[in-house]
């Protein structure tokens, strides 16, 4: 796959690419220079515990769509079987 720089240095991840990944606006993202090759981390702050009786709990939200998620599988799947 490949993007185009803009004219400020910018560049647009696909969306396809940010639902995988489950990047939401204002989302952070750790840049990284090795050998020639520029690298994008998401920087995710660990979901808070609690304790729930015995138990520890999440308390998270849902990081991307489900819907989309399946979608994004079956498609990859029937690109596999059409080769």
């Amino acid at each position: 796959m490949q993007i185009t720089l803009d004219k400020f240095g910018r560049i647009l991840i696909p969306k396809k690419l940010r639902e995988r990944l489950g990047l939401r606006p204002d989302d952070v993202l750790e840049v990284q220079l090795e050998d020639g090759k520029l690298t994008l981390l998401p920087q995710r702050t660990p979901p808070p515990l609690r304790r729930k009786g015995r138990v520890l709990v999440v308390e998270s939200g849902a990081t991307a769509d489900l819907g989309q998620a399946l979608i994004h599988l079956r498609e990859e799947r029937l690109d596999e079987l059409s080769r």
